[in-house]
């Protein structure tokens, strides 16, 4: 077979049966060697000239490799941290740009409406679904990769919408008017916007996705707003590129081609699910993806059910600042640096190490801030990071609830703040496991404004019995036995519990 050319080279207009050729072709072991080739080939298409019925064939066939290839290659982004590889980010940038071609070549198509009118098999309800399940897929990579929507993306997802919906019941008032595939595609977009992707982590976005692809039926869209508590819908400009918006965040206009969307039903189907799964009951007898029960997995779906069903507002006013800090990145990393101590710079290898940040804005709740100096890495949602503003300064110990990057060179941190210092200890938990190993913890202490008791802070699924032993000191021979009271936080890199002294040791 000819190898294809560069991507930056234009091919001859009747060059179509090479692009057949390798669309026939198996896709080989190196996804991300084949979407370079796929991104080539789809370019070439587009300078080919073509009856409109041809290239909507020959688009198709691009359609189904992109859906073939855009599983392996989203599980690589399922393990990205930030900043991403620069391989990674490539990856990255090709998978969204092919998935938003494809989505432009069907909305060319769809401008042939006399053809599609009299066709069965590709008809515009057909071609509808097909771009919005390609945005779908760029909005799901850009949120992998903690970055923002593609430009102009809900602009072309509501056009979309809209053009499906206007083919059936543009009255109604409950809007039933898109196709079946169409409309589960488009709420689900909503409803991924709606659980703020910026907050969870790559495989937690894989996992909401694997969800809404069996249930996002049960999103409600409206033509007015719903007779529900006001900041528990959101309401859509369709004129706009934005998402999904809850009132409590800004109000709806009082013009524009608005929509609402409730959430409530979607939430209280996940609340049932999430029960069923605490109760034993295995994933696959609910239709939950394998990764519902897993490590972190029910407390993903637990916050993406707290967003569907009460969008969240801020409770404290922001103080915006512009002062640098020093940042420790990972509970390991703050472990070691509160047991040994800081050692001079350069004088142990391995040692913790800290990069200097920018603190843009503060509140009691927490900080936002952005990365100016220091080589960084393994930055997700729900790891721990430990914030000073001076060397002579306490740690402040957070948690990493959103993350943004545009680029490489700039990464932004949306920290909750959960203890102002804290002790390293290690912990053995009494599940009756004689080779259990110590687990590295932080001790946390009582807050009055945060919780009624101290508290634990140790990787995800460390809690493995209601009472265990602390060992804290120097010289590791201070011993204390908790019971373990609440679970208050759980995400897939941490878990934070209260407890108390344990009032009956054996």
């Amino acid at each position: 077979m000819t190898r294809p050319a560069p991507l930056h080279q234009s091919r001859p207009p009747d060059d179509i049966a090479q692009i057949l050729d390798w669309l026939a072709s198996p896709i080989p072991e190196d996804p991300a060697q084949d979407l370079a080739q796929l991104s080539g080939e789809l370019a070439a298409l587009g300078h080919a000239r073509l009856e409109d019925a041809h290239y909507h064939r020959i688009l198709d066939l691009f359609y189904d490799r992109a859906q073939r290839l855009s599983p392996s290659l989203k599980a690589h982004l399922t393990e990205a941290t930030l900043p991403l590889g620069k391989e990674l980010r490539a990856m990255a940038a090709l998978l969204i740009s092919v998935h938003e071609s494809i989505a432009s070549g069907y909305e060319r198509v769809l401008l042939d409406t006399e053809r599609l009118a009299h066709s069965k098999r590709r008809n515009a309800a057909t071609v509808a679904a097909r771009a919005l399940r390609c945005l779908s897929g760029a909005f799901e990579a850009s949120c992998m990769v903690a970055g923002p929507a593609p430009t102009g993306l809900w602009r072309r997802a509501h056009a979309l919408a809209g053009s499906a919906r206007a083919r059936f019941e543009p009255t109604a008032t409950v809007i039933p008017g898109l196709s079946l595939d169409t409309e589960k595609i488009y709420k689900a977009l909503l409803a991924l916007a709606a659980a703020q992707p910026e907050g969870f982590s790559p495989r937690e976005i894989a996992l909401a996705c694997e969800y809404l692809m069996h249930f996002s039926a049960a999103v409600n869209l409206l033509a007015e707003p719903p007779a529900e508590e006001e900041g528990s819908w959101y309401w859509v400009d369709s004129d706009r590129d934005m998402g999904p918006v809850p009132p409590n965040r800004r109000i709806p206009p009082d013009h524009g081609d608005l929509i609402y969307c409730s959430f409530q039903l979607l939430a209280r189907l996940l609340g049932e699910q999430v029960s069923a799964l605490e109760s034993g009951m295995p994933a696959g007898n609910l239709r939950l993806p394998e990764g519902a029960a897993g490590q972190g997995g029910i407390a993903a779906l637990k916050r993406l059910q707290a967003h569907w069903s009460h969008p969240p507002h801020r409770q404290h006013s922001r103080r915006h600042n512009n002062f640098r800090t020093q940042i420790c990145v990972g509970l390991s990393e703050l472990w070691q640096l509160l047991e040994r101590g800081e050692a001079p710079e350069g004088t142990e290898a391995g040692a913790p190490h800290m990069t200097e940040w920018m603190v843009l804005n503060e509140s009691p709740a927490g900080y936002a801030v952005m990365h100016v100096a220091g080589e960084i890495e393994g930055l997700v949602q729900g790891s721990v990071i430990a914030l000073r503003p001076a060397p002579d300064k306490p740690w402040n110990i957070c948690i990493v609830r959103w993350m943004r990057s545009e680029n490489p060179e700039h990464i932004e941190l949306g920290l909750e703040l959960v203890a102002p210092a804290a002790r390293s200890v290690q912990l053995m938990f009494r599940n009756g496991d004689p080779a259990q190993l110590p687990t590295p913890g932080l001790l946390l202490p009582a807050i009055p404004a945060l919780r009624e008791h101290p508290a634990v802070l140790a990787p995800s699924g460390a809690s493995t019995a209601r009472r265990f032993f602390i060992v804290a000191g120097e010289d590791k021979t201070h011993i204390m036995q908790g019971r373990l009271l609440s679970l208050d936080m759980q995400t897939g890199a941490v878990e934070l519990f209260q407890f108390e002294s344990d009032p009956y040791p054996t």
